[in-house]
């Protein structure tokens, strides 16, 4: 469902300041924006400093926290990948018994999920 600019005014219309301001407009479509800055520009307001430099510090924290689990995603496929290889290599190459491949497969998986649930 395709949201109206009369929608939206209204909508900023009904919001507090406060709310209107938590708004990043950055995060906002261009119409979005601009409907946004004439409500603030109507009540008498505007994005301050400080608020630029929330939100600047906003994008930074969500940057850390997405490069954090790409490395955590990264890791665990490779982890997995090592359970595979190990499999893979026992069953064809290596002459080990298969309760130790498996073990392995298993404390490899293990660590994988481990990275993949921890929070950081």
């Amino acid at each position: 469902m395709k949201v109206t600019e009369k929608q939206l005014a209204e909508r900023y219309a009904g919001m507090t300041d406060a709310e209107l301001e938590a708004l990043d407009p950055r995060r906002l479509t261009p119409e979005a924006a601009q409907l946004r800055a004439a409500e603030l520009k109507r009540r008498g307001a505007a994005d301050t400093a400080a608020q630029e430099e929330a939100w600047a510090r906003q994008d930074e924290e969500r940057e850390k926290h997405l490069k954090r689990n790409h490395a955590r995603q990264l890791t665990a496929v490779a982890l997995v990948t090592a359970a595979l290889l190990t499999e893979f290599a026992a069953a064809r190459f290596i002459d080990i018994p298969g309760e130790v491949s498996t073990a392995v497969v298993v404390v490899l998986c293990g660590l994988a999920f481990y990275v993949l649930r921890r929070r950081t």
